[in-house]
């Protein structure tokens, strides 16, 4: 799928092909490409790339100037999505573009949070030295904050672990 005129930036993305995705990027200032399509969820390619941790894909997508404000139809963000694939350097170019308060304020999970339910420690941290007064008070729009989370996390992997192996012994 190497034909320009069928690739769209979200199919670039998915096949981490940085050079076509410059050519579309280059061909949508004239109107030609709209690298702000939607996938099936809500993704625009940008999302996608945080999504898939594609560093170079949003780096392009983001200096062509992709919408860094998109949300997609489950209310995640690119820093959220960045963050769900627990890429430190995606996470720190998204934050170049934008505050991190600012991110948390779009998203229906804060960054933070997804990193906790991820268990990516590197990310947590990062955010608490971002913002340490306001990202422990940072909630889920369920209500679930970071120690919420990471209590979730120990209990599911605790009942993962303890449940019985059974051997079929019977031929």
């Amino acid at each position: 799928m190497n034909v320009i005129g069928r690739m769209n930036a979200l199919d670039c993305v998915g096949e981490d092909d940085v050079m076509s995705l410059r050519i579309i990027c280059t061909l949508a200032r004239n109107h030609k490409y709209n690298i702000e399509e939607l996938d099936k969820y809500g993704n625009t390619a940008l999302l996608k790339a945080c999504y898939l941790g594609k560093f170079e894909c949003a780096r392009v997508l983001l200096d062509f100037g992709a919408n860094i404000y998109a949300i997609n139809y489950f209310g995640q963000n690119a820093l959220t999505l960045a963050t769900y694939a627990g890429h430190l350097q995606l996470v720190i170019e998204l934050l170049r573009r934008r505050p991190y308060q600012d991110f948390n304020l779009s998203s229906l999970t804060p960054a933070v949070c997804v990193a906790a339910m991820r268990q990516h420690k590197a990310l947590e941290d990062y955010f608490m030295r971002l913002d340490p007064m306001g990202t422990p008070a940072l909630r889920t729009v369920h209500g679930l904050g970071i120690n919420n989370l990471r209590h979730m996390v120990k209990l599911k992997l605790k009942t993962k672990q303890s449940k019985p192996i059974f051997i079929n012994i019977i031929k």
